[in-house]
């Protein structure tokens, strides 16, 4: 029940994804699990009744992201997600962002810890990291996997353990703790979120 299946079944006819673009829109289709395995290009486009052109420029993205790769025969493949690769993720998330805290101003310092957003909070890090390659790392973090579970998930303990974690800023001892906290439980709620859409789709 997965590949281009659940893309007819779950992309084509889901009317939450309309204002998205291509590219958010498979990008959820992807992080939820709802996709998988190896796909081609046009069976995107049909599903998504989108000419190719904007097809190809999200499969660019979702490239950069590092959610899919992209083989000469105009065919793509899922990069498989599973339990221990999300949590490696969070979990350098985690060690990156709090090495990117080390480095502020103490005026942007205090400024982070006014940012209630989550989401503008990994954004302003990301902003201020001075390694290009850990920037471009933090904000594929950002804008994929974090903006996902922001946006699917229900669970108030997230927003329990970030408004900790972010009262915590000006203890780093505290804040490494915290952050521990903060990966393990974004990480719990996207595989959580991963088996709920399994579970909805073996229902369909």
């Amino acid at each position: 029940m997965d590949t281009i299946y659940i893309i007819m079944l779950q992309i084509e006819l889901s009317k939450k994804y309309k204002s998205g673009s291509a590219a958010e829109i498979i990008r959820d289709a992807i992080l939820s699990g709802e996709i998988s395995g190896e796909i081609a290009q046009n069976e995107f486009a049909d599903s998504l009744g989108v000419s190719r052109i904007p097809v190809r420029e999200a499969l660019i993205i979702l490239e950069y992201s590092g959610l899919i790769e992209k083989f000469p025969n105009q065919h793509v493949k899922i990069t498989d997600i599973d339990s221990k690769a999300i949590k490696d993720i969070f979990s350098d998330m985690s060690l990156l962002e709090l090495e990117a805290i080390k480095n502020l101003s103490t005026e942007t310092l205090a400024y982070l810890s006014s940012i209630k957003s989550q989401a503008e909070f990994h954004r302003e890090l990301y902003r201020n990291t001075n390694s290009p390659l850990r920037k471009a790392f933090l904000k594929i973090i950002t804008e994929t996997y974090i903006i996902f579970v922001l946006e699917h998930s229900d669970n108030n303990n997230i927003n329990t353990v970030f408004e900790n974690l972010r009262l915590s800023l000006q203890d780093f001892s505290m804040l490494r703790a915290g952050y521990a906290v903060y990966a393990e439980v974004l990480a719990s709620e996207l595989i959580y979120i991963r088996r709920r859409s399994n579970i909805n789709n073996a229902q369909s």
